[in-house]
C-alpha cells in the first residue's frame, strides 16, 4: 500500500470522499482542485468552462442529486457522471482511472443501472454493463499486479540485503546503485533499454517498495 503522503495530487484527489462540481471540473482538465476560478492557468480556462457548463447540466438533469453546484456529493457518483467528459490529452490519468472505477462501483450496486442511465444515458450504461460482466477478470488483473510489486519490492531489498556495500540496506535500499548495475547488465547482454528510463525504473521501485510498507 503506497504512503499517501507519497502520492500526486490527482491520485491523492482521486481518493476524495466528495467533491463539487468546480473541484469535479478542474480535475477533469488537470488543475489543482483547490485553485481559485481567477488563478486558473489561461491555457486551461476554456476547458474548465466547458466541463463546469457541462457537468452542471448533467448533475441538473440525472434528477440524483439535491442542492447546487457548490454542494459536495459523493464521489463514485460525481466521478461516474464525469466519466463520458474525459479527455484523453488533458484528464489526469488518476482521475481517468477513478471515473472508470465509479462506474463499476455503481454498476454494480442496487439500481445502480437506472442510476448510470440517468446520469450519462446509454453510453454510460452500457460501460457499466460491460464493466459488471468483467468485473472478476478486472479484480484478478488489480492482484497480479498487487503480488508482482511486491514480488519486485522484495527481490530490491534482497539484492541490498546480499550485496550490502553501495546497494544500501534491506531497509534503505540504494536504487541509484542498482539501476547503474543494470544498465551496465543490460550492456553487457546486448538487452534494449527501451522502457528503462531512470525516471521509470525509480517510479517503478518506489512503488513496488511502498507496496510492501517501505518508507524512505
Amino acid at each position: 500500500m503506497t504512503s499517501f503522503l507519497k502520492l500526486g495530487i490527482f491520485e491523492r484527489e482521486a481518493k476524495a470522499p466528495e467533491l463539487n462540481i468546480k473541484q469535479l471540473a478542474l480535475l477533469m482538465c488537470g488543475v489543482d482542485p483547490t485553485v481559485k476560478t481567477a488563478d486558473i492557468p489561461e491555457a486551461k480556462v476554456e476547458a474548465y468552462n466547458i466541463y463546469y457548463r457541462q457537468l452542471s447540466r448533467w448533475l441538473s438533469a440525472s434528477k440524483l442529486f439535491r442542492g447546487g453546484n457548490s454542494t459536495a456529493y459523493p464521489a463514485d457518483y460525481m466521478f461516474a457522471l464525469a466519466y463520458p467528459l474525459i479527455d484523453e490529452d488533458i484528464t489526469p490519468q488518476p482521475i481517468k482511472d477513478r471515473c472508470l472505477a465509479a462506474v463499476a462501483i455503481i454498476a454494480n450496486q442496487n439500481k445502480g443501472k437506472d442510476h448510470l442511465y440517468a446520469m450519462g444515458g446509454d453510453e454510460l450504461l452500457q460501460v457499466g454493463i460491460a464493466l459488471k460482466s468483467s468485473k472478476r477478470g478486472l479484480h484478478r488483473k488489480e492482484d497480479e499486479k498487487e503480488y508482482n510489486d511486491k514480488l519486485m519490492g522484495m527481490l530490491v531489498k534482497l539484492i541490498a540485503h546480499k550485496i550490502g556495500h553501495s546497494f544500501g540496506t534491506s531497509k534503505k535500499p540504494s536504487i541509484s546503485a542498482i539501476l547503474n548495475e543494470l544498465y551496465k547488465l543490460a550492456d553487457e547482454e546486448g538487452i534494449s533499454k527501451t522502457g528503462l528510463s531512470k525516471s521509470a525504473i525509480y517510479e517503478k521501485i518506489r512503488k513496488a517498495l511502498n507496496s510492501i510498507y517501505y518508507t524512505e
